[in-house]
C-alpha cells in the first residue's frame, strides 16, 4: 500500500497511466470507426468522370456531385481515423514506457539513509 501511494505521487507514473488510458481509448474508437468508414466508402459509387459527362475536350475545374462529395467526406473521415489510430498507438507505447520507468525507479530507489551516508563518507 505504501509503495502504491508513492507511485501515485510520482508524476511520471500518473502521466504514463493517463497516456495508456487515452491511447487505448483512441485506438479502440479509431479501430471501429475505420471499419465503419471503409464499408461506407465501399458502398459509395465512384465519382463520375468529367470526360464521360461532357466530352473529352471539356475542362472542368470544379465538378461536384452528391456522390463525389459523400465519397470525399468519407475518405477524409477515414484518413482522420487512420491518423487517430496511429496517434493512439504512439500514446499507448509512450505511456507504457513512462509507467515502466516510474515503477523501476520506485522499485530500485535507494533508501535516503544510504545515499546520505555515501555522500558523507
Amino acid at each position: 500500500m505504501r509503495t502504491l501511494s508513492a507511485l501515485f505521487r510520482n508524476t511520471l507514473f500518473v502521466a504514463g497511466v493517463t497516456l495508456v488510458a487515452l491511447g487505448l481509448g483512441n485506438t479502440l474508437v479509431a479501430h471501429f470507426k475505420v471499419r465503419e468508414y471503409q464499408s461506407a466508402l465501399a458502398r459509395t459509387p465512384p465519382p463520375v468522370a468529367a470526360g464521360q459527362t461532357f466530352g473529352k475536350n471539356t475542362r472542368l475545374h470544379h465538378f461536384s456531385s452528391e456522390a463525389w462529395s459523400r465519397r470525399s467526406l468519407n475518405q477524409a473521415k477515414l484518413d482522420f481515423y487512420h491518423l487517430l489510430h496511429n496517434v493512439g498507438w504512439l500514446m499507448l507505447c509512450s505511456g507504457a514506457l513512462c509507467t515502466i520507468m516510474a515503477v523501476r525507479r520506485q522499485r530500485y530507489r535507494q533508501p535516503r539513509w544510504v545515499s546520505s551516508s555515501v555522500e558523507r563518507g
